[in-house]
């Protein structure tokens, strides 16, 4: 009697077992991302980004910002920019299995990129302590190239990290003092590179 009870308990325990083993782990799908630039708050600059998947696997990303004016300084910056890009995913056999088997995700992307900024710049003169001589500067520029970025996703795919790196051709209009074409200022015209770094989550 006692050796049927314990083989009927192993029996029931093996069984249990083989069905919770049998059962899938449930994916996780989150196909938006909301992005915020740590290192531009430092540069008295507010960067965001929204990132969305498509049906191809692929995703597209708007990313925008503006920058505020410091007051009670000689030079004073105000301005804006948008950007658009068409992430193209490299590794979707990965990303695909990472997502199911586990609590987090790689996705990482090959993007083409367009980008637009306006910037004023107005610098203050005092040639004597009764005059204040103010010179406004102003920056279109539009830059367009491709580049290599990977995003991490964590914490159940619902931090990120982003990474971005690449470069391309931009090319400045500069109405006003000429101080800022050298090469990476906002007014430069010719090849420069592209570096961003992003913090955000996923929904």
């Amino acid at each position: 009697m006692l050796k049927r009870i314990l083989f009927s308990s192993a029996s029931i325990f093996l069984i249990s077992g083989s069905l919770v083993a049998q059962q899938p782990v449930e994916k996780i799908n989150r196909n938006n991302f909301f992005y915020i630039a740590p290192v531009e708050l430092f540069l008295n600059t507010i960067q965001l980004g929204y990132e969305h998947k498509l049906a191809n696997h692929n995703t597209v990303a708007l990313l925008g910002g503006f920058k505020l004016a410091k007051k009670n300084q000689m030079v004073s910056r105000l301005g804006g920019n948008a950007e658009f890009q068409y992430r193209i995913n490299l590794l979707y056999n990965k990303e695909a299995i990472s997502t199911i088997t586990k609590r987090y995700t790689t996705f990482a992307y090959f993007a083409p990129y367009i980008e637009y900024k306006y910037e004023e710049i107005t610098e203050s003169y005092v040639p004597d302590i009764s005059t204040k001589t103010n010179t406004l500067t102003t920056v279109n520029s539009g830059f367009a190239g491709v580049g290599f970025g990977v995003r991490f996703s964590g914490l159940e795919n619902r931090f990120c990290l982003n990474l971005f790196a690449g470069g391309g051709l931009k090319y400045s209009d500069t109405h006003g003092l000429q101080n800022y074409d050298d090469f990476l200022q906002v007014g430069y015209t010719g090849i420069a590179p592209k570096v961003s770094f992003q913090m955000g989550i996923a929904f």
